[in-house]
């Protein structure tokens, strides 16, 4: 059966190749919070920076970038590294966007990388291929039927929580029942109607929140040390404030985790190892397979 499903992944792959995407509009927003752990995060990573540390990879099988299903199939975009390329003082900048969501730095962040684009509608059997061949399977519910059928025509309305901006689904169905129904006054079946089975694509960038948050604190460590020599400069340069003004702008739009794995193109940030949810936030929808 596992050799059936491989090959029926790899029959899905080959549908439909890798959609180059463009994005150049870049305006921003001030973030609308500050997320998990940064504070922490930084001193920890100052504490024991003499420490060998760990390099975070990118463990994703190196499989073909296309994916297509059924009629419709959105491509798959990949992300890449725009850490040193961004301009943070334009990604906080207001105006110049129609914001879906909590944060329109986010959401800028993602048309930068592509990951602005729709999930893609997959059969049981697709969806099954994918989960064998390495993807993660996760689930979603929605309170609305109709809020269910915005997120799958798209465009998907990122949120936020405990691991910053993103989409969020849990490997764990009953979580996702909960969410349809906080109340519990649905049966079963109303309840399930209302829950989408889903999985990342096999060859999706993942990485756990804890290396992300490690990765972020080296980030930021460089960044404060920057911070702290203009901030010893008598007299500075119109350069040298215009550098720093551009510091504390980094500094604001990173303090967002999931902004941050967005920058570094991550597709996902598995938090199951630290929420007792189990939750993982997607950045990029494009990375998702859903079953309709």
């Amino acid at each position: 059966m596992g050799g059936e499903l491989d090959a029926a992944w790899r029959a899905v792959r080959d549908l439909l190749g890798t959609m180059a995407k463009d994005t150049s509009d870049v305006a921003a927003a001030l973030p609308s919070r500050a997320a998990h752990g940064i504070s922490g995060g930084v001193r920890r990573t100052l504490e024991t920076e003499a420490a060998s540390t760990r390099t975070v990879a990118d463990a994703s099988p190196a499989l073909s970038d296309g994916i297509a299903t059924g009629a419709a199939s959105p491509a798959y975009v990949r992300g890449r590294d725009l850490i040193d390329e961004a301009d943070y003082s334009a990604l906080r900048r207001s105006g110049g966007i129609d914001s879906l969501g909590a944060s329109p730095t986010f959401e800028r962040i993602q048309r930068l990388q592509g990951f602005d684009g729709r999930v893609t509608r997959a059969t049981a059997h697709e969806i099954d291929a994918a989960i064998a061949s390495g993807g993660t399977e996760l689930f979603r519910g929605f309170e609305e039927t109709r809020y269910l059928d915005a997120f799958v025509s798209g465009p998907v309305r990122p949120g936020g929580g405990t691991t910053g901006s993103g989409t969020y689904a849990s490997p764990l169905e009953r979580i996702a029942l909960h969410y349809t129904d906080p109340a519990r006054t649905q049966d079963l079946a109303a309840q399930q109607a209302k829950v989408l089975r889903m999985a990342l694509r096999p060859d999706a960038r993942t990485i756990t929140l804890s290396a992300l948050e490690n990765d972020r604190g080296r980030t930021l460590v460089q960044v404060h040390r920057e911070l702290g020599a203009l901030r010893n400069i008598a007299r500075p340069t119109a350069a040298e404030s215009a550098r720093y003004n551009a510091l504390l702008d980094q500094e604001l739009v990173l303090a967002d985790i999931g902004q941050y794995g967005a920058l570094r193109g991550w597709d996902a940030i598995d938090g199951s190892a630290i929420w007792r949810n189990k939750e993982w936030s997607v950045l990029n929808p494009t990375a998702l397979l859903v079953q309709r």
